[in-house]
């Protein structure tokens, strides 16, 4: 009886463990809320950023949270930010993909990603890039308001300065993943709504969960063709561990954090789009027909 029951031990061991790695682990998990961009207006953007973390931290500090905070935002990115797709029939969203290209100091890295509210349909997908261009790979869960949940399975690598994105061929040679789906590589690409990002990302500022940290960001887009008018503004939080070991302490104190943050009326936008959805959206008619 006792190798029995011994004997069932080790079965459900190798099925459990076997079942946990069916898909990749969550490495981060990400907490995104979108800000009034009209109120990070000018050419100094900091001081209504210092005012946004200095109301936060005073809710922190006086609320039932009441966790060690460290540092302030500073600029930490400058770079441009282009989204790619078919005009109008928009395969690669239509599928749940979204391609990116990303600039900075004239380094070119274009990233595809893959967003579902399934955890498994996502973490299932082939995102392998090209071993000759540096890609890395991540899997997060991305958590927008109120609560809902996200798992983004994405690869980032490198592209030289030559390197042209005008068909389809062009995604699909650096992701063999997209081979599934019978794309025609000679279907063309197009800037989404030709609009060029420019972007500029704020760090320095973490949030003591116990175990772990959230590290925040606060990320401004800009329409190149405009002046100093942000059209995007987005707040987010993140913490990781690359084992998934996120403690009840460590989850509740983020929940609590996060739910703060959307009760502050006056800096919380009234639109629900993501960053992604804004640029597909930015002109009329919409990119994708």
């Amino acid at each position: 009886m006792k190798q029995c029951i011994m004997l069932t031990s080790i079965l459900c061991t190798i099925f459990f463990t076997t079942l946990s790695h069916a898909t990749p682990a969550v490495g981060s998990r990400e907490y995104k809320l979108m800000l009034n961009p009209a109120l990070f207006n000018g050419a100094t953007p900091k001081i209504a950023i210092s005012n946004y973390w200095n109301e936060l931290h005073t809710l922190l500090q006086s609320g039932t949270i009441n966790r060690e905070t460290n540092g302030l935002f500073r600029l930490k990115k400058q770079r441009t930010v282009k989204f790619y797709d078919t005009p109008s029939s928009c395969v690669l969203r239509n599928k749940g993909y979204s391609f990116r290209e990303r600039v900075e100091n004239n380094l070119r890295e274009v990233t595809l990603k893959y967003r579902s509210y399934d955890r498994f349909i996502s973490g299932h997908k082939n995102m392998q890039g090209d071993a000759n261009r540096n890609p890395v790979t991540k899997f997060e869960e991305d958590i927008s308001p109120p609560f809902i949940s996200k798992y983004s399975h994405s690869t980032s690598q490198s592209i030289g300065a030559g390197k042209n994105l005008n068909d389809m061929n062009d995604p699909i040679g650096l992701y063999q993943g997209l081979l599934t789906y019978g794309f025609n590589p000679k279907e063309p690409i197009a800037l989404v709504n030709n609009l060029i990002i420019s972007e500029k990302v704020y760090k320095g500022v973490s949030v003591d969960l116990g175990k772990l940290k959230a590290k925040f960001s606060l990320t401004l887009w800009y329409d190149t063709n405009t002046s100093t008018t942000p059209v995007v503004a987005e707040i987010s939080f993140k913490y990781k561990d690359t084992n998934e070991n996120y403690s009840d302490n460590v989850t509740q104190r983020a929940l609590a954090i996060f739910e703060i943050m959307q009760n502050m009326p006056h800096w919380v936008s009234t639109t629900s789009l993501t960053k992604t959805a804004f640029v597909f959206a930015y002109a009329t008619p919409e990119f994708c027909n």
